[in-house]
């Protein structure tokens, strides 16, 4: 087993919250400049019957360009277990490349059905909705620029969003104190980011007044603590109107399935000892999308190794919560090389990807 520490990722080998909002507006792109795509799911379906979701997560809004129109839906299939999880999440047609479709399954290995009630072959098809970004509402733009997960939020829509104030600027402004509620006391969700917008005014001598709730996630208690921590933040400036400032908690971690055994998938005349030693290390990388949700994971592979000790033949025997992170250890595997004079036929390798336990809030 061999076990690295990337960032705050651990990778071995061996509540529910209202979504951000999301995109509102379906209008055509202007002809210049940049536009927002949203995915936007549809109707679960379970054995042809409609599955009401307890928590449907949404996919994190992108930005795009006007000459990335998207047309079509992205459909995936899933399964429900006995406590509500979604598990095997996997895209029906493997040949889609949507832009912005990465945080699909994420956000579907995020939401959660009703317990007691496991499903098979489930399936949703989400649908992309772009719009310009003059036709985007200012709540979305607000959304988008706490997530900024596809580059930052242009100056046109920093200008909506400040269109009614005059306070933009924090180092204009004076800042002498910025106060943070305390996260460890604010319950966290697992796999979603949630997230507090403050609007305030500052009035004259610094203190801040006219303490409101823009938008958010829904997490009441995110909510009030971070009303509380801007009615004591103090500006060395005041006079200013239209105020607004962004607090957020991280995701709890969504812990992997139980993982299978990997002597069940040794394939019949192998030659591949349990254990074998790597001359050059496979390179050990969490999947982005996973990692910023806090979701683990698991994948087993099997392969062959040339008696060069280069991997070849590399097959996912199985993965969970969703494909990703199958392929995503397909990836590793076949970066490694192992030591060998004659090579190995059937060899056998389960990758887990755990995340580490130092990550930050509201950096």
């Amino acid at each position: 087993m061999i076990k690295t520490v990337v960032g705050a990722l651990l990778v071995s080998f061996a509540s529910v919250a209202s979504p951000p909002p999301v995109i509102a507006v379906n209008t055509p792109p202007v002809a210049t400049g940049r536009t927002f795509i949203a995915w936007l799911p549809g109707e679960v379906r379970c054995d042809r019957s409609i599955v009401v979701p307890e928590f449907l997560e949404r996919p994190l809004t992108v930005l795009g360009w006007n000459n990335t129109a998207q047309t079509g839906s992205v459909t995936y299939v899933f399964d429900i277990d006995s406590s509500g999880r979604t598990m095997s999440i996997r895209k029906l047609a493997k040949d889609v490349r949507a832009i912005g479709s990465d945080d699909i399954a994420p956000a579907l290995a995020a939401s959660r059905f009703t317990a007691g009630q496991a499903r098979t072959s489930c399936t949703i098809a989400f649908t992309p909705r772009q719009s310009s970004l003059d036709a985007t509402s200012v709540a979305d733009l607000t959304a988008y620029s706490v997530n900024t997960i596809s580059g930052p939020l242009p100056k046109e829509a920093w200008e909506r969003i400040y269109s009614q104030g005059d306070c933009r600027d924090d180092r204009a402004l004076g800042l002498r104190a910025r106060v943070f509620p305390n996260f460890k006391a604010i319950p966290a969700t697992p796999g979603v980011r949630e997230w507090s917008m403050v609007g305030f005014d500052i009035a004259d001598g610094g203190k801040t007044a006219n303490i409101e709730t823009l938008g958010g996630t829904g997490n009441a208690a995110l909510d009030g603590a971070s009303r509380e921590a801007v009615a004591k933040t103090r500006y060395y400036k005041g006079g200013r109107k239209g105020c607004r400032f962004p607090y957020w908690r991280s995701p709890a971690t969504l812990p992997a399935p139980p993982v299978a055994d990997e002597a069940q998938f040794r394939p019949a005349g192998a030659t591949c000892p349990s254990q074998h030693e790597w001359a050059v290390q496979p390179t050990l990388r969490f999947p982005e999308p996973y990692r910023r949700r806090a979701i683990e994971g698991w994948a087993i592979v099997t392969y062959d190794v040339a008696p060069w000790g280069e991997v070849a033949n590399v097959q996912v025997a199985a993965s969970q919560p969703t494909e990703d992170f199958g392929a995503q250890a397909a990836i590793v595997v076949r970066g490694g090389k192992a030591v060998t004079t004659q090579g190995f036929v059937g060899c056998v390798e389960r990758v887990k990807f755990v995340m580490g336990s130092n990550r930050l809030d509201n950096d």
